[in-house]
């Protein structure tokens, strides 16, 4: 893994784990295995999309390149969302730096404005469904393989949007307006699964192959490109919407066991540096 990539995710990983060692010192609520199981799933399947394996396959072979962005997008995104990363982050940052930073997110700051509008669901549903189908069309997804630095701009754009796709349905703290309603956030994941599912659809049926990049490539390693394209889609359409009809599983479950999971109370806001 690349230096650049590899720090970045190794600071915030010592940060993870430094503010959850900080919170159950202080025996503050919410720090349990089940968070710290889905942080280890999100932070594992973040950094194996980012190895160099994967990333030297995905410019082999298309199916690579899609299990690669499906590990970005539907397993390391609702993954940390579910392990309520960012309250848990801050506390491991020095106690001067973490009220600076926790101040963003209070009251009426520009900031927890901004950031309550882009992770409101007619945003974000849009802004995912778009940055998706646009890197799939054959100019920016050749483009982006043959450019380092374009390629790197799709992956962030891709795990950043995923991030706010699954915030409305995960809501993570800082919790910046009230939880959607379990019908709302059933009607979005569907949605969302079934224009992943298009995709995966238009791809996995096309007659010819619709990147060049792989016309070279896939044979070598004994597929054809229209093949290797094929079961690039049907990974996107199969995995992809598991995922989202799981966290349908995931909000009904919740909406029946729980009213606290209707009304958006959480005991992990208690954990947000005041």
């Amino acid at each position: 893994m690349r230096v650049e990539v590899a720090l970045p995710l190794a600071i915030v990983v010592a940060l993870f784990l430094r503010g959850a060692w900080h919170l159950r010192r202080r025996r503050r609520p919410g720090i349990g295995a089940g968070r710290l199981t889905a942080a280890a799933a999100g932070f594992t399947a973040l950094g194996l999309a980012l190895s160099d394996a994967v990333h030297e396959l995905g410019h082999a072979l298309f199916a690579a390149h899609m299990a690669q962005h499906l590990l970005l997008v539907s397993i390391a995104a609702p993954a940390l969302l579910l392990a309520d990363p960012f309250p848990v982050a801050l506390w491991g940052l020095p106690e001067r730096v973490r009220r600076a930073v926790g101040g963003l997110f209070v009251g009426g700051h520009p900031f927890r404005r901004a950031l309550a509008r882009v992770t409101h669901m007619t945003v974000t549903w849009p802004l995912y469904a778009v940055v998706l189908w646009l890197w799939h069309l054959p100019g920016p997804y050749d483009a982006a393989l043959r450019s380092g630095a374009l390629h790197d701009a799709e992956h962030v754009l891709f795990f950043a949007t995923a991030v706010l796709f699954w915030w409305p349905v995960l809501a993570p703290g800082p919790r910046l307006a009230p939880l959607p309603h379990p019908a709302a956030r059933v009607a979005y994941l569907v949605l969302g699964a079934l224009q992943s599912a298009a995709l995966g659809l238009v791809l996995s049926t096309r007659p010819e192959a619709l990147y060049a990049t792989y016309a070279t490539t896939a044979p070598a390693w004994g597929i054809s490109p229209v093949e290797d394209q094929r079961w690039g889609g049907i990974l996107m359409w199969s995995v992809g919407s598991a995922v989202e009809m799981a966290a349908v599983l995931y909000v009904l479950a919740g909406a029946l066991k729980s009213p606290a999971f209707l009304d958006g109370s959480v005991a992990l806001r208690d954990n947000w540096p005041a």
